[in-house]
């Protein structure tokens, strides 16, 4: 495919007081293999040196739009407003302090096919860039392909950093809830009305500290804690309410029914039908947290979710 011929691809950048890991970031950033591409940097009111540096790049390269907002919007709203600003046929969104592949961009265009969206793998690295641990993220958190939007009711194992999407689902997913993680509402409406797909090669060293919007690892540690001392079942009955708000909905009334019965769980309203329900929906609801146990062993899961 000849230069010409390529559509435009969008980078949507949100910054906020990142001067530490941005510099990094952006050399990564302007050096993909993929052309053409455009980045759009939207500042969230930094008081470091953040803005100085956006601009800076910018003079160098002329496919760098730096904006800067009149008021702090938090990271999701930030994300709307880059997506909004996003011009190419293609977005994909970006961290501040991450360092991405030089080949993600392109890796990711040419397995889009008929897919709404693509997700890559990653690894995960700490302040000093060095590698932390030996699992990526699908090891971790799983995957998913396909076009059930069930496995996203419970759990999300698509981060921002790893999407790629056409322009045709903005519409969809903006405006984002400024309550819940714009990712997740993504990953969920995308498999809503088309199909995704997973990548499995490593596209981003995914940065993991202390400032961090979304410590993963943290995230990781803390629902394992939630599920080993608080309750067997871990779900937030709030994001599936709004999950239940998206208008273009295939299968409602599957939903209200997971919702429902989650809730009859929550109030300590458990009989039959809430066993036949948890060994019919198990693998779907459990898709990015379960280990690969036989049967009899899920069968055993969901009595003791049933009855403890």
């Amino acid at each position: 495919m000849s230069f010409e011929t390529k559509p435009l691809i969008s980078i949507a950048l949100c910054t906020f007081n990142g001067e530490k890991h941005l510099a990094k970031q952006l050399d990564s950033l302007v050096k993909q293999t993929y052309r053409p591409i455009e980045i759009i940097a939207i500042d969230d009111r930094s008081s470091d040196s953040t803005l100085s540096i956006l601009n800076q790049y910018a003079e160098k390269h002329n496919f760098l739009k730096v904006i800067q907002n009149e008021e702090n919007l938090g990271f999701v709203k930030n994300f709307e407003k880059a997506i909004l600003h996003c011009t190419g046929s293609h977005i994909a969104m970006s961290d501040q302090d991450d360092i991405w592949m030089d080949t993600k961009i392109e890796t990711l265009y040419n397995q889009m096919e008929d897919y709404l969206m693509v997700y890559h793998n990653s690894v995960f690295i700490d302040d000093h860039d060095n590698i932390i641990g030996e699992k990526k993220l699908d090891e971790l958190f799983g995957n998913y392909d396909g076009c059930s939007n069930i496995p996203f009711l419970i759990a999300n194992c698509i981060p921002g950093h790893t999407i790629m999407f056409r322009k045709e689902l903005t519409p969809h997913i903006l405006p984002f809830h400024k309550d819940f993680y714009h990712d997740w509402w993504i990953a969920f409406v995308a498999v809503t009305v088309g199909k995704i797909k997973a990548i499995p090669d490593v596209l981003v060293k995914y940065r993991q500290h202390e400032l961090s919007v979304t410590d993963s690892l943290a995230l990781k540690r803390e629902k394992s804690l939630t599920k080993k001392h608080k309750k067997s079942a871990v779900y937030d009955l709030e994001w599936i309410t709004h999950c239940l708000s998206f208008n273009k909905l295939r299968n409602s009334e599957e939903i209200e029914l997971i919702y429902n019965q989650l809730l009859n769980y929550e109030n300590n309203k458990r009989d039959w039908k809430f066993i036949v329900f948890m060994v019919k929906y198990y693998k779907l609801l459990h898709r990015f947290t379960a280990d690969k146990k036989s049967y009899l062993s899920r069968l055993n899961r969901v009595r003791k979710i049933c009855f403890n």
